[in-house]
């Protein structure tokens, strides 16, 4: 019977959502409303004159590509003093959050630390 029903959703055009845009920017108040269940997902905290954020996201881009399941949401904290960056108490950067697969915040990045979010990224998907 299981069989029966699977080969008809499968007839039927079913199939899996489509996977997340590996980057994306975050419009929205609420981080968390950006992660994805099942990924673990990188949120970069920069802002426009920040040098250094570039840096960071080059070197974390390149790290993560071949990674299907690391994904990237980019939220710009202006000059610092945005509510988001308020929210959220970035007064550093770069600065980054990582989420795990399960949506929870596992670490918080500041400065030169946020070059280990690859690293990080890959133990959090080996523990599932």
């Amino acid at each position: 019977m299981k069989r029966l029903v699977l080969v008809a959703l499968a007839a039927c055009g079913a199939h899996a959502p489509p996977p997340p845009a590996k980057s994306a920017d975050v419009a929205g108040p609420r981080v968390e409303d950006a992660t994805v269940a099942g990924y673990v997902t990188l949120v970069d905290f920069w802002g426009e004159s920040c040098a250094a954020c570039k840096v960071v996201e080059g070197k974390i881009g390149t790290a993560i590509a071949k990674n299907d399941r690391v994904i990237v949401r980019k939220v710009d904290v202006g000059d610092g003093f945005t509510p988001i960056a308020q929210a959220y108490t970035v007064s550093v950067l770069p600065h980054w959050h990582i989420y795990d697969t399960k949506r929870r915040l596992r670490f918080i990045l500041i400065g030169p630390e946020c070059l280990r979010a690859p690293t990080l990224a890959a133990e959090l998907l080996a523990e599932h």
